[in-house]
């Protein structure tokens, strides 16, 4: 199953990657305060490493869940919660597409880089939004849909099909090919820093599922579902076309 590969992949960009804490914690503050999360159940929604788990626990919550498919990835998450001793996280494996959660469960829903992986994108942010509390808040980083989208896939497709001990050799071949394109031709600046170029190419490219979608559709989703947008940010990466677009967004009506 796709699921099953997805997990298996993550096993190795998780246990071998961690991004930096500074930096990460910086990105974080661009949609949360400290203030802003005292006591709250957090859901770390696909939380790899459980870096933004433990942001979110070093800063007043009562509770964070962060689950994931991958187990390589939770075990990475629970050697940085015995690290920096925070007791009140919990790592589980769990699929988004149906979460062991009641309804209305957590007050701050974060689903960074993580929807778009799913066998079934829009269905994993429906039940999202079915263990959010009323007046809580959702945050959603999704591939941003291009005019060179296809040319991503392409290169994807055929490179998921090299044998997985290659791979890691070839991300940092790509990495070193890429890397003058990145800093004469770059947009802007990562929102998110902390990461090394070899460990991102190896993200886009040779991960088994990536959905890709228009700001706009998820904006309609949000809406219908009763959601007001707090703040947007139309692009997290160097260039458009290997993007995350984020949506930050409040459950006004039930």
């Amino acid at each position: 199953m796709d699921k099953d590969r997805v997990g298996k992949f993550y096993d190795v960009v998780w246990t071998q990657y961690l991004p930096e804490y500074r930096e990460s914690e910086k990105h974080w503050r661009l949609f949360y305060s400290p203030e802003e999360v005292q006591n709250t159940r957090v859901l770390d929604a696909g939380c790899g490493t459980g870096l933004f788990s433990v942001i979110f626990a070093s800063h007043g919550t009562s509770q964070v869940v962060g689950i994931d498919i991958s187990e390589g990835s939770l075990n990475t998450g629970r050697k940085l919660k015995k690290k920096f001793g925070l007791n009140h996280i919990a790592f589980q494996n769990e699929s988004m597409l149906n979460l062991p959660f009641p309804d209305e469960h957590f007050d701050i829903v974060w689903a960074w880089g993580t929807v778009h992986h799913t066998e079934d994108p829009i269905g994993s942010i429906k039940e999202l939004i079915r263990v959010l509390k009323r007046g809580g808040s959702i945050l959603l980083a999704v591939y941003t849909r291009t005019r060179l989208t296809f040319v991503h896939e392409l290169i994807r497709k055929t490179l998921i099909r090299t044998p997985r001990k290659y791979w890691r050799s070839l991300s940092r071949i790509l990495a070193a090919v890429l890397s003058p394109v990145v800093y004469f031709f770059k947009k802007r600046e990562k929102s998110r820093k902390g990461e090394t170029l070899e460990e991102l190419v190896l993200d886009w490219y040779f991960v088994p599922i990536r959905h890709y979608f228009r700001p706009q559709e998820i904006q309609n989703l949000l809406e219908k579902e009763g959601f007001t947008v707090e703040k947007f940010l139309p692009a997290s990466g160097r260039f458009d076309s290997t993007s995350n677009f984020i949506f930050k967004a409040r459950k006004t009506n039930p």
